[in-house]
């Protein structure tokens, strides 16, 4: 029977862009704790423009950054599929956050060994699940039987949410949507998605803030 439980959480335009408004920061991740979620699944793509927005003067890294934190069991694990090395150097960032128990690494079969002997100097956990990019079925199943993941939360872009509902593995959709029009500057949360998905509405909520929260089942 399967337990595990798969969610796209982010932050909309009413054209369904992730970019190009002011994000109700507070919001957003008052939503996304209240699904005490195992494990976040975030993009390179997505923890690289997090860096960039929130921390443009890389900090130089310290002994620390070498070593696990030894936070609260109960803290939410950062899973970060990472082929290619992006994040090389940047991953320490990240670790620093208290609100995050570690990170970890998803890489493939043609991940640079460098990248690779990176992740084990600074004790980070890795794992290869693909040839050439990340198989996400093997991922998840990975993340539920390695990590006891229950619920995964995903709050990232496109690229990856459009291969999680190509692949029908989502159950459940969380949209925080903004009353604002970006227009054609616009860079849509869906649009790497290749077919028709049906979706049932869960619930919708109004925040004092005019914003609307709506929750969708997928089918």
């Amino acid at each position: 029977m399967k337990t595990r439980k798969v969610i796209i959480h982010n932050s909309v335009s009413l054209d369904g862009s992730i970019r190009g408004f002011d994000v109700d920061m507070q919001a957003h991740y008052a939503i996304a704790g209240n699904y005490k979620a195992d494990v976040h699944l975030i993009g390179s793509n997505t923890a690289i423009t997090g860096i960039q927005t929130f921390c443009p003067e890389i900090p130089k890294e310290e002994p620390g950054d070498f070593q696990k934190p030894q936070r609260d069991s109960q803290l939410p694990l950062w899973v970060i599929p990472d082929t290619t090395g992006k994040l090389h150097g940047l991953l320490h960032v990240y670790r620093r956050f208290d609100l995050c128990r570690d990170i970890v690494v998803l890489v493939s079969q043609k991940t640079p060994r460098d990248y690779l002997r990176h992740l084990e100097e600074r004790n980070y956990n890795y794992h290869i699940v693909g040839d050439h990019h990340i198989h996400c079925p093997q991922a998840l199943n990975l993340l539920t039987e390695t990590y006891h993941a229950q619920t995964i939360l995903t709050d990232t872009g496109p690229i990856l949410n459009g291969v999680l509902l190509n692949n029908g593995l989502v159950d459940e959709l969380s949209l925080l949507v903004h009353p604002v029009i970006v227009g054609p500057e616009k860079y849509p949360l869906l649009g790497n998605v290749t077919q028709n998905i049906t979706l049932s509405l869960l619930a919708t909520e109004k925040l004092p803030t005019g914003k609307i929260w709506l929750t969708f089942k997928c089918h």
